[in-house]
């Protein structure tokens, strides 16, 4: 059977770490099990994820496809990414807060919007280190404590403190907070100007752009929770003027419209529990 289990971080790294998920899946040994194959939408996660056992591939564009790092740094996401998983598929998904990778690693997280970037990059050869430890690895435990203790090395090593910026990103992924970007910056200290240019470089996309793509992916699970529920409904619930503006927004974020959410695997609806 196919393993998948959420771990909370310790205390330490709480204000950086939302979760860990593991997804461990071996294509030809169980029965009944999707394709191998997803389309992640536009969100606003930033994730380190682990990949110790078979490579997986970005599928950019018709009979292309690119291998992803077994350690790499991913950043929001603003338009649809298609990934090919290999036979054993095994996921080590670090989910940070909005701001958590660039306090822990000081990098412009513009770099990361739509693309991974190799974690060796910033830690060299010690991403080399882990890896073949999780190869070698008995249980999935043990992993997790290996990643865990990973992290905090990097955060004893410097890590920046948390300031009212930081809590207010973490607070914009309310899809039902209704403060304006005013309202947000005020809260954060700053002038609209400052903000905008802080969270950029902090998240890697405008603060406008984060909250449609909250609001989008509100709509999602609000579909997800109630599948008889109409489009039209779900978009007065999200705050969309009208059904053409929902549509507008899945044109840009799915490259779908609404009407065909289920029917193809995306990190949206699918049977994988994670991208």
């Amino acid at each position: 059977m196919p393993f998948y289990k959420n771990y909370k971080p310790p205390a330490t790294l709480d204000s950086l770490v939302r979760e860990l998920q593991v997804y461990h899946v071996k294509w030809g040994e169980e029965e009944n099990l999707p394709e191998p194959f997803i389309t992640c939408l536009a969100n606003t996660e930033q994730n380190l994820y682990f990949y110790p056992r078979d490579p997986i591939k970005v599928v950019a564009a018709v009979n292309m496809e690119i291998p992803v790092p077994a350690v790499v740094i991913t950043g929001p996401k603003t338009k649809p990414v298609g990934l090919l998983f290999g036979k054993d598929h095994l996921m080590i998904k670090v989910a940070f807060h909005p701001t958590g990778t660039y306090r822990l690693l000081g990098i412009n997280m513009q770099k990361t919007v739509n693309s991974g970037l190799d974690a060796k990059e910033c830690w060299g050869d010690e991403v080399i280190d882990i890896v073949k430890e999780l190869q070698e690895s008995a249980s999935y435990d043990l992993m997790i404590h290996l990643v865990f203790a990973f992290i905090e090395k990097r955060v004893d090593g410097g890590c920046r403190h948390e300031e009212p910026m930081d809590q207010v990103a973490r607070q914009m992924l309310d899809p039902l907070n209704n403060y304006s970007l005013e309202e947000l910056s005020s809260i954060a200290c700053l002038s609209l100007r400052q903000f905008e240019r802080n969270f950029i470089t902090r998240v890697g996309i405008s603060p406008k752009l984060f909250l449609r793509i909250v609001r989008f992916e509100y709509a999602m699970q609000l579909k997800n929770s109630n599948p008889d529920i109409k489009w039209s409904q779900i978009g007065l619930e999200c705050g969309y003027t009208d059904s053409s503006h929902l549509q507008r927004d899945f044109k840009e974020f799915a490259e779908f419209p609404p009407g065909k959410y289920y029917l193809q695997p995306t990190s949206g609806y699918s049977d994988f529990p994670t991208a």
